[in-house]
């Protein structure tokens, strides 16, 4: 009896929902996007709607059968999906999936929920009224969907269905890109300099706009106290088309004649931007100096590298509370500084006045155990403003390390057998090595035979001897193999010596062959 009322309610189950679907469609089957279609026994396993239920949601036993329905009208395509089976007074979640098949705009869907089911919740929130429940979904583009969760409580017993309306209207986009090229520039040269230098500017000038800037040109008027080599104080440099965030660098030299603050202008125009200007002011005077720095170019890590620090005041003029500031790169330190005050990687020298023609020289000592190419800068400042700065690269080589393994292949062996021998070296350290000769030493139990590997081998009575290699690699191996017959009894202990260039001193490896 309890079979046949659970095959009864389910055929009302089915022949409702088929009726309450159809109430919002006419139509059976596609004909195009503006059409209704439903399939009330859709069971989607990967739709964008597939119910999601984590752990300890008030939605009811994640493990009941999950059915879905579905509609397309009007371009939109609804996809329901909910428990198959609810206990009452239980909570549960019906899913939607509101997905346009073409552009639309004004997308509604409503609901009216049967009698024994109450409304908890939505996300999004709807406009409620009574049973009633609706969704202003607004603007999909095509192939978007919106994701709408129904938490509802049953509170009676029976087949309780819920018809859900879908409304859109189709639209059509037509679309215009409209954009401005924004033009900007920057001009950087020296702060100060001495009559008769020459002063090198760079200047930038970018676009940082959302279009193309089309035959940009820069114009720079020289003012009084500069000049240029062709003569002319009027230059015009044309830099072609700039693309949005792109930019173009200019180089500049002009010769400083006259002592005083010169500002040098420069305009810059695009036939389809607005124009734009920026300036460089500099301070031509006769208080100037020099710093110079050398230094070993190469030093082995763990080595000290000594540097000499000379500051020279070339103007004609005193120098006046001089701060020699010497950075280490990072991954170095600084060992000694004579006269400097040390904090961390700063040396800093304090020099009270440096008269003209004067130079003053600074010892700095550096050391590291990281190998790299590191660049070492000094900078020199006084009251006068008159700045400069040096650097001396040094590379920081490391040290390469051998690591020597033999291994017998056939170990004990009886008299006239063969047996052969794997010699591998690898270099784990993190410079090259070179001329790496590998030397094999066979006692009078054994007797060698052949010899290949990396290098070619040569044999000569009881030694093997293979040709040296260059470069070994940091983290590379070589491998050799000597093939060796047994000739008297004994405890045979082969030995494998390795040589280079770094390592004077043959690293000795020893395998032990048991002759029977």
């Amino acid at each position: 009896m309890r079979k046949q009322l659970r095959a009864l309610s389910s055929l009302l189950f089915i022949s409702t929902m088929a009726l309450a679907w159809m109430g919002c469609s006419d139509f059976r089957g596609y004909s195009d996007c503006n059409r209704c279609y439903y399939d009330a026994a859709s069971v989607r396993s990967n739709s964008c709607c597939e119910a999601i239920c984590p752990e300890n949601d008030t939605c009811g036993p994640c493990q009941q059968q999950v059915i879905a329905s579905d509609i397309t009208c009007d371009g939109v395509q609804v996809i329901a999906r909910q428990p198959h089976m609810c206990l009452m007074g239980d909570q549960y979640c019906m899913d939607l999936c509101v997905c346009a098949c073409r552009d639309v705009c004004d997308v509604t869907l409503s609901t009216t929920l049967p009698d024994g089911v109450q409304f908890v919740k939505s996300d999004p929130e709807a406009f409620q009224d009574g049973q009633h429940l609706v969704w202003s979904v607004g603007h999909l583009k095509a192939g978007c969907c919106e994701n709408i969760r129904i938490h509802l409580r049953c509170e009676r017993e029976g087949c309780l269905e819920a018809c859900f309306c879908v409304s859109a209207t189709p639209v059509a986009f037509c679309t215009i890109v409209c954009a401005k090229p924004v033009l900007w520039c920057n001009k950087c040269g020296p702060e100060e300099a001495c009559p008769g230098d020459c002063l090198n500017y760079c200047i930038t000038v970018g676009n940082k706009g959302s279009c193309t800037a089309y035959d940009v040109h820069v114009i720079d008027n020289l003012p009084d106290g500069l000049e240029h080599v062709s003569g002319l104080n009027t230059l015009t440099f044309k830099l072609g088309d700039i693309p949005p965030c792109g930019q173009k660098t200019l180089n500049l030299c002009l010769k400083a004649c006259k002592r005083g603050k010169v500002t040098n202008s420069i305009i810059v125009n695009a036939c389809n931007a607005d124009q734009t200007s920026c300036d460089w002011t500099t301070t031509v005077c006769k208080y100037c100096c020099s710093v110079t720095k050398e230094g070993p170019r190469e030093v082995r890590v763990g080595q000290n590298a000594d540097y000499q620090i000379v500051v020279t005041n070339i103007g004609d003029r005193p120098l006046t509370d001089l701060c020699v500031v010497d950075c280490a790169p990072n991954g170095t330190s600084i060992v000694s500084a004579n006269g400097a005050t040390i904090s961390g990687n700063r040396a800093v020298w304090k020099i009270d006045e440096l008269r003209q023609g004067e130079d003053v020289s600074l010892p700095l000592t550096l050391t590291t155990c990281t190998p790299g190419y590191y660049c070492n800068t000094v900078n020199v400042s006084n009251c006068q403003g008159a700045c400069c700065c040096a650097e001396c690269p040094c590379r920081w080589r490391g040290t390469p390390a051998l690591n020597v393994c033999v291994k017998d292949l056939e170990d004990p062996i009886c008299v006239g057998d063969n047996t052969s021998y794997r010699i591998s070296v690898v270099n784990q350290g993190s410079e090259p090595d070179e001329n790496v000769r590998v030397v094999v030493r066979f006692p009078r139990e054994v007797v060698p035979v052949s010899a290949v590997g990396a290098s070619p081998g040569q044999v000569s009575g009881q030694t093997v001897t293979f040709a040296p290699y260059s470069p070994l690699s940091p983290r590379h191996t070589l491998e050799y193999r000597v093939d060796a017959r047994a000739k008297e009894r004994g405890d045979a202990r082969i030995k494998v010596e390795v040589m280079s260039d770094s390592i004077t001193t043959p690293i000795v490896q020893e395998e032990s062959t048991i002759v029977n």
